[in-house]
């Protein structure tokens, strides 16, 4: 069986996927797909025919958006193939799960999932993977930092697996953990992983003063909801990182961060007050998200106004 994945290219539950898939099959082609890209990976393998030469073909931690969903509809052949497998609330509220190839599931028994806890359930039920104690506990600690939960259960390693992610590349991440789960009966990390993920955390404590003090705050009313938001300049690989430091000291009284990408066009959010959605701010500003995190592009011109509006009234000041 030759397979086709697209998965999200910008953390440890799209890699997540990608380990799981090597685990099941042996011909398989990986496209690593950054959040507002799939549509367009998806539809040049479409449309250059490529698509046709695979056996199925899964989207993972990503939906496909319309008008590309119902062109796959359209096709008889191509439907049968493909499967999503998402679970950001947003894909269920804009309705793109109302077609059979996709699954977009937040919660499952009472319990939040993620995509990597999706597909691996989807694999074992279809009889491609077999259920082996360090898979499950690479999909459970992947799932539990995915959906911030990997605090409540004091569970560190998972942590350590989104700074070995953050300090490489998808692809270095992919084959350091395809060999763990290879080799071993449980996942451990080496002596210079952890070196690794000290250095992070010393680097992460000595930014963070510098990444807060330019925070501009932005009153943001949508649905009739009012959200403060405190916007700042960051690198990527601190978006989970900044709403800690901010819970302990929310000098702004923020409900949220947005964090404006240097090295990355998006904008990611991360709740602090936990009463709020912020799944509702990315989607506002043409994005997706969850209850406590959410992401849209710096190219929608809802934000840049916002941000413009915002920017030249602190001047004024």
């Amino acid at each position: 069986m030759k397979v086709l994945l697209f998965t999200h290219a910008q953390d440890i539950d799209g890699a997540g996927c990608a380990v799981l898939l090597r685990k099941a099959f042996d011909d398989y082609t990986i496209v690593p797909t950054e959040t507002f890209d799939v549509n367009a990976n998806v539809k040049r393998y479409i449309d250059n025919g490529s698509i046709k030469d695979y056996d199925r073909i899964f989207v993972t931690d990503l939906c496909i958006k319309e008008p590309l969903l119902f062109q796959i509809d359209s096709d008889e052949e191509l439907k049968r193939k493909i499967q999503v497998i998402d679970h950001h609330k947003t894909e269920i509220e804009e309705g793109n799960d109302k077609y059979d190839f996709v699954d977009a599931i937040v919660e499952k028994d009472g319990k939040k999932v993620s995509g990597t806890s999706l597909f691996y359930e989807y694999l074992i039920s279809h009889g491609y993977l077999k259920q082996t104690d360090v898979l499950d506990q690479l999909v459970e600690w992947t799932r539990q930092y995915d959906i911030w939960e990997w605090k409540k259960h004091d569970n560190y390693d998972a942590r350590k697996l989104h700074i070995l992610f953050e300090t490489s590349d998808f692809e270095q991440y992919f084959r350091r953990i395809s060999e763990k789960v290879d080799i071993s009966a449980s996942i451990t990390f080496t002596d210079e992983e952890e070196a690794i993920v000290q250095a992070y955390d010393k680097a992460l404590a000595e930014d963070m003063d510098e990444l807060l003090k330019d925070m501009k705050v932005a009153k943001l009313q949508i649905d009739g909801l009012p959200y403060r938001v405190g916007y700042i300049h960051c690198p990527y690989k601190y978006r989970n990182d900044v709403d800690g430091f901010v819970t302990q000291n929310n000098v702004h009284d923020v409900d949220a961060v947005g964090m404006i990408m240097t090295d990355k066009e998006v904008v990611s959010y991360r709740r602090v007050n936990e009463e709020i959605d912020m799944s509702q701010v990315g989607k506002y500003f043409g994005g997706k998200g969850h209850g406590g995190a959410a992401t849209h592009p710096q190219s929608s011109e809802k934000f840049k106004k916002m941000y413009k509006s915002l920017c030249n009234s602190l001047e004024e000041r």
